[in-house]
């Protein structure tokens, strides 16, 4: 895995440079993503902690951790020191652990569902907040009076051509507010020279679920230009996509060999 006993080697490198694109991830996503198992996946973060490259942020009781790309770890992945996220507060822990998830997600499926496009790509929660044109303006009303706001998506994903937004949704929103941002989706992703290819929700419950596909339709937005999936159903299609693409290393090592 590496030269020395303790220092990262060039897998433990490639595990930090996806782990910097993401910001922070538990190591499951992580080790998904890189084809380790649980003790290899252990031992290439032990080395990025102990390197300065990675540090670990406990969770509540019972979740695990996350993995925090620090600045040495980001400069060291090609990335400013200003990358690395400064803090992150319990508040967060749940949205980060989520999107960590869905760019897992997205980065497997797009090497197995969507293999045959040679333009497919993803960006990330932290590619998305240090990008530009990603923030648009949504109006709305509410019992206060009439909301002015900016939004922009947690995630996005290029499908055929065009770049389509990814909302991790944990908690629900007012509806109201919902409604003002899927007027902003529905607008963006209709005419005849669209900003994005429509929306993708990553919904954590059936509430939530049910919440966006009422509200979506009273926007406008339907299918194939609207689409929400599970959470649970994206750990799972992860999972599959991982397992996936290691019997395909493994038919191909075998071929390689005969």
């Amino acid at each position: 895995m590496s030269g020395s006993c303790n220092a990262p080697g060039a897998r433990s490198i490639e595990g930090l440079a996806w782990l910097a694109r993401v910001g922070a991830s538990p190591q499951e996503p992580l080790a998904l993503v890189m084809g380790w198992n649980h003790a290899t996946a252990y031992d290439h973060v032990r080395r990025l902690v102990a390197a300065g490259f990675v540090r670990r942020l406990p969770m509540t009781r019972g979740e695990g951790s996350l993995l925090i790309v620090t600045a040495a770890g980001a400069r060291v992945a090609g990335y400013r020191a200003s990358w690395a996220p400064r803090s992150l507060g319990p508040t967060t822990w749940a949205h980060t652990w989520g999107c960590a998830w869905t760019s897992a997600w997205l980065q497997l499926r797009g090497q197995t569902r969507w293999a045959a496009d040679p333009d497919m790509r993803w960006w990330s929660e932290r590619e998305i907040a240090h990008g530009d044109g990603w923030r648009h303006r949504v109006s709305y009303q509410d019992r206060r009076g009439t909301a002015r706001v900016t939004h922009r998506p947690d995630l996005a994903v290029l499908i055929a051509g065009r770049p389509v937004p990814v909302e991790v949704e944990l908690q629900r929103k007012t509806r109201a507010r919902l409604l003002g941002i899927l007027r902003m989706y529905d607008q963006l992703s209709f005419g005849p020279q669209p900003t994005y290819g429509g929306v993708i929700y990553v919904a954590a419950n059936d509430d939530i679920e049910g919440a966006l596909h009422d509200v979506g339709a009273e926007a406008g937005l339907r299918p194939p230009r609207f689409s929400v999936r599970a959470l649970d159903d994206v750990l799972e299609q992860t999972r599959g996509a991982s397992q996936e693409l290691a019997e395909r290393r493994r038919r191909a090592g075998e071929a390689a060999g005969r």
